[in-house]
């Protein structure tokens, strides 16, 4: 008797068990398909969030500051008939009075999306330097704990300057840093942020200043920083870091792939990453991180910078001269790499007046969809779009040759 009783208690157990498993199953398969459905949703909103794009022409992205007053309607014109993109630099539109730059963005982003109802505005935010700027700033300062300090226990300044910067290894410094994206982002005017000195952060040269322990610690805190800024932000909205940078001692760009709408390559053939290795290399990352579905912002020069004295003295029409001669390289090198949500900034600097709105032909040309991808052989590159043909020389750059036709 107790024999039958402990087999019917038995099989009871054994029935329960069986239909707690295909509960458990269905459960699974449930939140399974829902992380899948997520996904989708997150795909189609940074996707979504991205701008309106076209090869008809070169896609091109503005990124400057005008460094004494607001747009004016001319101006913003200009650039909403020419583009859907838009970042604008920290101290832009510093109005006399005191305006901050939060402010003058906004106005200014206002005024573009009136004009063109598709553009995107981005607002510039620095990962590492107190730039005193912005209204926000003066929160910064009120908190010493929150500046970064060296080894030594002094206060770590960028170099030749008196600028603080982040101790992006506090809590507290991260969450503040965020309140402020949020409050300028969050908004139907801006559409995301411009996140800058990825790079300064990680550079090696800081071991010397801040120690090994520091260095990690600030290097987890900007990876906390980026998770911490796409957790803050409403989906539609779009995050670019800076980025993609090859030099002879060091190669960086792809590491927010998983995390981040946008890349920027900033110093493509001038400053330390004007050799051919140096530029191939760029455009390999450039290739991945398009490919991967990001934007990418390709930063050109003209064959010198706002910072070369000697022909920053030149006048306005030999810079010009200058810059006209020289756009064919950098503009054949972005194109051998281009893909969809590639954009191309040309210019001497990034202020609204180091040529950030002259106008060159090529820019009128039509271009066309990219019918192929690249062919490399060595250093030199070619490829086809439906209007032009690219052949890209990295070592013998006057051999480089846009065809339109």
């Amino acid at each position: 008797m107790e024999k039958l009783e402990l087999k019917k208690l038995r099989s009871q157990v054994k029935q329960k068990n069986n239909k707690l498993h295909t509960i458990i199953i269905r459960r699974l398969k449930i939140v399974f398909l829902l992380l899948i459905i997520q996904a989708e949703v997150s795909y189609a909103q940074t996707n979504k969030a991205y701008p309106k794009f076209s090869w008809d022409k070169v896609p091109l992205v503005f990124h400057f500051r005008k460094h004494d007053t607001l747009l004016s309607l001319k101006e913003a014109k200009f650039i909403s008939e020419r583009s859907n993109f838009m970042v604008f630099e920290k101290a832009h539109g510093q109005l006399p009075g005191g305006a901050f730059t939060e402010q003058a963005i906004l106005n200014d982003a206002k005024v573009l999306k009136k004009l063109n109802p598709d553009m995107k505005v981005i607002f510039y935010w620095n990962t590492l330097l107190d730039y005193p700027f912005y209204e926000a700033s003066s929160v910064f300062n009120e908190h010493p704990e929150w500046w970064l300090k060296k080894s030594d226990g002094t206060v770590d300044f960028k170099r030749n300057s008196t600028l603080k910067k982040y101790d992006l290894s506090n809590k507290k410094l991260r969450k503040w840093w965020v309140k402020v994206v949020k409050k300028a982002v969050n908004n139907p005017h801006i559409d995301g942020v411009f996140m800058d000195a990825f790079n300064q952060v990680k550079a090696p040269f800081n071991l010397k200043n801040w120690g090994q322990e520091k260095f990690d610690a600030m290097n987890r805190g900007l990876d906390a920083l980026v998770n911490e800024t796409n957790a803050a932000l409403d989906a539609d909205k779009i995050t670019i870091w800076n980025g993609i940078r090859s030099t002879r001692h060091r190669v960086v760009g792809n590491d927010y792939l998983e995390s981040m709408g946008a890349v920027m390559i900033e110093h493509f053939g001038h400053f330390h990453s004007a050799s051919p290795q140096s530029m191939l290399s760029d455009l390999e990352l450039m290739d991945e991180a398009a490919k991967a579905g990001k934007i990418v912002v390709f930063k050109a020069w003209p064959g010198f910078t706002w910072l070369d004295k000697e022909q920053m003295a030149l006048p306005l029409e030999e810079k010009q001269q200058i810059a006209r001669q020289h756009i064919e390289f950098p503009l054949a090198a972005f194109l051998i790499a281009a893909q969809e949500h590639s954009y191309f900034i040309y210019n001497w600097g990034y202020r609204m007046d180091f040529g950030s709105l002259e106008w060159y032909p090529e820019l009128d040309k039509p271009l066309g969809k990219p019918l192929e991808d690249y062919e490399k052989n060595g250093f030199i590159f070619t490829r086809k779009y439906e209007h032009a043909s690219i052949y890209l020389d990295l070592k013998e750059t006057k051999n480089t040759k846009i065809t339109w036709y």
